[in-house]
This record gives C-alpha cells, sequence and structure tokens, in this order.
C-alpha cells in the first residue's frame, strides 16, 4: 500500500493501471465513445501550428505543468491553467520528481485558476478528460480544442488524474502525458 497525500492508495491491477474505479470507469466509457468516433471532430488539423498551446487539467499540479513544461522545451509557446485550483501553488511533489527524471523542470511552476485564461487568437486549448473541454466551453472559449490522449500511437480520449493515486499509476500517468506531449507537437508543427 502506497499514500498519496494523506490517503492510503493499495496496489493492485485496477490502480496500478488506470488510477481507481473511478478511472477504470471513466476510461472504458470515454474509450468506447472515441471507438465510435464521438471525439473524431476534437483532433486538429496536421501542422495546425497553433501560435500558443494552452494545456488543461483539474489541478495544474501534475499533468497540465508536465505538458506545458515539455512544450516549452520543444520551443512552443505554451501555458498551463486548473479547472478547480487556488492558484499560485507549486506542482504536486511526485510531479517534479518525475519532471526531473525527464530532464524538465517544475520547480518554479506555479498554478493558475481557468478563470484567469484570456483568449488569444490562435490558442489550441488541450484537455486531459473530455469533461475539461465542456468546461471550458461553458465558460465561452471559442478556441480551437482537442483532447491530448488521442494523439498517442495508443489513442486514448482519457487521462485520469494522478492527484490521488498510488505512485505505480502516477508514474504511468506522467508517461501518457510525455508521450501524447511528444506525439501532439509532432503532429501540429
Amino acid at each position: 500500500m502506497t499514500t498519496a497525500g494523506s490517503l492510503p492508495v493499495p496496489n493492485n491491477w485496477i490502480n496500478d493501471n488506470y488510477g481507481s474505479k473511478k478511472g477504470l470507469l471513466n476510461y472504458s466509457l470515454h474509450e468506447a465513445k472515441r471507438l465510435v468516433g464521438f471525439y473524431s471532430s476534437l483532433k486538429v488539423d496536421r501542422h495546425a501550428n497553433p501560435k500558443r498551446i494552452v494545456f488543461v487539467c483539474v489541478g495544474n499540479i501534475c499533468r497540465s505543468p508536465l505538458a506545458e513544461a515539455l512544450a516549452k522545451s520543444r520551443g512552443y509557446n505554451a501555458i498551463s491553467y486548473g479547472l478547480d485550483t487556488r492558484g499560485n501553488d507549486g506542482a504536486d511533489p511526485r510531479a517534479i520528481q518525475f519532471a526531473a527524471q525527464n530532464n524538465l523542470d517544475l520547480t518554479g511552476h506555479r498554478t493558475r485558476r481557468i478563470a484567469e485564461y484570456n483568449e488569444q487568437n490562435g490558442d489550441l486549448i488541450v484537455g486531459m478528460e473530455p469533461k475539461h473541454l465542456k468546461l471550458i466551453r461553458e465558460n465561452k472559449s471559442n478556441a480551437l480544442e482537442t483532447l491530448l490522449g488521442i494523439y498517442r500511437a495508443k489513442p486514448s480520449a482519457y487521462i485520469h488524474d494522478p492527484y490521488n493515486t498510488n505512485g505505480c499509476y502516477f508514474a504511468q500517468c506522467e508517461q501518457t502525458v510525455l508521450e501524447a506531449t511528444e506525439a501532439l507537437l509532432d503532429y501540429v508543427q
């Protein structure tokens, strides 16, 4: 058993591969929708060449800051936001460690609330889960939107939040974010 924050998270097949039972359920639901084409309209045009890539997740401490750091390391104009964060917090310590192991630096990251987002012409908003894009649309964004996971060699429409998960899933999730971000950047350039 490992702990995530103050929560004990047992190591088992579901927790290690999907984060939690909820993660498995959401992954399965959105994967079924993806397989029947529900999210196909979210794949942007190849070589879309966005002026800025805006990564979005819930807390802006695990997934989106890692994607932002990778995009910036490749010379892209990138930023990240959280849909449910108080703002100005650091990245999750596990995300900082994972990033460092991959030659990326999250030590200076500070969370940003989505309410601070000012849409710019040429923005590409990249969500980790379909509900992220739904929440962005409710804020009347007109920017181009996509899901990060659909660009991977093994595409998926849903990347579960690793915050309250065990170390095994956390590392797997962050690796998925790296692979998907690399694939997205190669696709849009």
